[in-house]
């Protein structure tokens, strides 16, 4: 039998948002059951980085000792990654979010919650590290292009998913703290019929915001559900 070589990663460290971006591509529409072999097979072929047609030539009791390491990768929970390296240059998270821009903001509304967008919501939130003392830090002033976008798919799925859980706990802070304010001040009559329409607009935003956070987390969950289930 020929011998197939490959590297398993442990953990979302050495797998890169791009290789992810294609699994999901790969599998969309499958069905968990019906479609398992595949989307294993697929699985394999894009955190291995081996051919697809090479998986067949694996040994059964390897895949299974493969599928286990990879769903052990998918378990663990981060908490944000502020730092991380791409190509040795050092990024760094948003230092203040409060002190975003309104196109940095538009663009992370556009972007984030659409995984075959999100290396593009990434280099809004991940810029190269200019300024770096203790805790404190600046980062480089936000300059979209296409490519620093395609050269965040190379960055550590780690660092996505820590930053995709922080922002649903911060959603769901966020949307109780504002959707009791709305509640209280809709009650108030002498509230004008355009800042009525305002806050509900505002409310709307922040459910579709949740919405898509909440898919993506179930998306996660899912996989992590398909590898427990074909390990």
């Amino acid at each position: 039998m020929e011998e197939v070589k490959l590297i398993v990663p442990d953990s979302l460290d050495e797998i890169s948002l791009g290789q992810y971006q294609y699994y999901l591509g790969a599998i969309k529409g499958k069905d968990e059951v019906k479609d398992a072999e595949f989307i294993n097979k697929k699985l394999i072929e894009a955190f291995c980085g081996i051919e697809y047609d090479l998986v067949d030539k694996i040994p059964y009791r390897d895949i299974e000792s493969l599928l286990g390491v990879l769903k052990m990768a998918f378990e663990k929970d981060y908490d944000l990654i502020r730092h991380f390296k791409l190509l040795d240059v050092d990024m760094g998270f948003i230092p203040k979010l409060d002190d975003m821009s309104l196109g940095e903001y538009i663009d992370i509304e556009n972007y984030f919650g659409n995984w075959d967008d999100m290396h593009k919501a990434m280099a809004v939130l991940y810029r190269p590290v200019n300024f770096r003392k203790g805790e404190r830090y600046t980062i480089a002033p936000y300059d979209p292009s296409d490519e620093i976008n395609e050269l965040m798919k190379e960055m550590p799925l780690s660092v996505v998913m820590s930053c995709t859980l922080f922002f649903y706990h911060l959603g769901i802070e966020l949307s109780a703290t504002t959707l009791n304010f709305m509640e209280k001040t809709l009650q108030k009559e002498e509230l004008t019929s355009q800042v009525r329409m305002a806050l509900e607009k505002s409310g709307d935003g922040i459910k579709v915001s949740m919405r898509l956070l909440k898919e993506m987390s179930e998306d996660l969950m899912k996989l992590r559900k398909s590898h427990s289930t074909n390990a």
